[in-house]
């Protein structure tokens, strides 16, 4: 019992230390700046006055639009990766707690 024990806790430790969520996060979050960039780009190109600058604009526009619905998916891909995570986390606990990875070292004096 303790082999399959100590397989199931080497496997949710592997699983973990990828952490998934912190990528889907910073994907998220790189993706929100973009969107901020691209949105005061398509801002500033509306006060231009001159031909060129209306239809790069609206392209501005667009990108900030793709940005933001990239970054949108990209958190709640995240938020659902962390919250497995988190189950996969207080398994691990709990499987250490079984095979008592996490007692003190007694020392007998002598």
């Amino acid at each position: 019992m303790s082999d399959a024990l100590r397989a199931t806790h080497d496997a949710l430790l592997a699983s973990l230390a990828r952490r998934q969520s912190t990528l889907h996060f910073a994907h998220g979050a790189v993706a929100i700046f973009v969107c901020f960039v691209a949105a005061g780009t398509a801002w500033r190109l509306s006060l231009e006055e001159v031909g060129w600058a209306a239809p790069l604009a609206v392209t501005a526009l667009a990108v900030a639009g793709l940005a933001l619905v990239y970054a949108v998916a990209r958190l709640l891909v995240g938020r659902r990766r962390l919250g497995a995570e988190v189950q996969a986390f207080s398994e691990l606990q709990r499987l250490r707690a079984q095979l008592g990875l996490d007692r003190a070292p007694t020392v007998e004096r002598g």
